[in-house]
């Protein structure tokens, strides 16, 4: 399922829900619609880890830091032109919220993803109730 290339027309449905768990607001709400988002991408699991790990993460992470984070929507042509800048660049994360929270949504996200794409193989609706919903 491998996309190949870099290709950013293809990363921006990615980017912009994977944006929405790094609002400063709770983040359970945006699961379902990031995972569904990531399923139907044509990333494999390992490429979507990677994608967020090391170019959403690494630009949105100083929102959950900051006093009064972004809380509504990021602005996705910032969001690109950030992600594009920091992709040739060594990133450390910041200290105070490290890769912890990538980590802790990735361990929500992957077996989503990975039921939405199991759905979609047996041809089941991606709104059908999940049972952990």
């Amino acid at each position: 399922m491998s996309a190949g290339r870099f290709d950013p027309e293809a990363r921006r449905p990615v980017w912009e829900a994977l944006s929405e768990l790094y609002l400063d607001v709770p983040w359970r709400p945006f699961i379902r619609g990031a995972a569904h988002t990531l399923a139907c991408s044509p990333y494999s699991l390992g490429e979507l880890r990677a994608i967020l790990f090391d170019e959403v993460h690494p630009v949105l992470v100083p929102n959950l830091c900051a006093t009064a984070g972004v809380w509504d929507r990021f602005d996705q042509a910032w969001l690109e032109r950030c992600i594009l800048a920091n992709r040739a660049r060594w990133w450390r994360p910041w200290p105070c919220c490290g890769r912890r929270y990538a980590r802790l949504l990735w361990r929500v996200l992957a077996p989503r993803i990975e039921r939405e794409r199991a759905r979609a193989m047996r041809g089941v609706s991606p709104l059908a109730p999940e049972l952990d919903a």
